[in-house]
């Protein structure tokens, strides 16, 4: 495992390099990364081989704010022109728990179980809930083995291999190996 000695978008290039040579060795051959805008995605878009499958997963449309989705639509048709999917659906581990925790305030199961995640990185979390929201979209499948990459605010600094599941099935989700994270997010 690699460990970086800081967080966030410097780390980007080589977590992509760790884990584009992960998943060559995989007989699934996908890559999984959260890109908000793109800057991650069009960077994995450049690296992969051609045999290579690349899953985008973006936030979902209002994230930032209502009615706006923040990633790049030329890179999205770019991605898709190539093959590779670019998924935009709601967070596997907040969506409507995070409304509720606004309004009524509190804490609830999905919140606990990605701040959970987030004891080893956010980027560790976000590759669980990247792998969930895949899954769910049929994206992937739950008996083979991805590599799935996030990040902590920007860019990927965490990836980890990854036997997806079904967000109904969370907990059959594993986590085989991870291959970097910072030190401390």
């Amino acid at each position: 495992m690699v460990l970086f000695e800081k967080p966030g978008k410097v780390n980007t290039r080589k977590t992509l390099e760790i884990a584009i040579q992960k998943a060559s060795e995989l007989s699934s051959k996908k890559l999984l990364i959260a890109s908000a805008t793109g800057y991650s995605a069009r960077m994995a878009l450049e690296m992969i081989p051609e045999d290579m499958k690349l899953v985008v997963v973006t936030h979902h449309a209002g994230f930032e704010e209502p009615d706006t989705q923040e990633f790049d639509e030329e890179l999205r048709k770019l991605l898709k022109e190539k093959g590779h999917d670019v998924l935009t659906a709601t967070h596997a581990l907040s969506a409507g728990e995070r409304s509720l925790r606004r309004k009524f305030g509190g804490i609830y199961p999905l919140e606990i179980i990605a701040n959970t995640l987030r004891m080893f990185s956010e980027g560790v979390k976000v590759g669980v809930e990247i792998t969930l929201m895949a899954a769910d979209a049929g994206l992937v499948k739950t008996s083979e083995l991805v590599v799935a990459c996030g990040g902590t605010e920007s860019g990927l600094d965490s990836a980890i291999v990854v036997k997806p599941a079904n967000s109904p099935n969370l907990f059959d989700l594993k986590i085989t190996e991870i291959l970097c994270k910072p030190l401390i997010s």
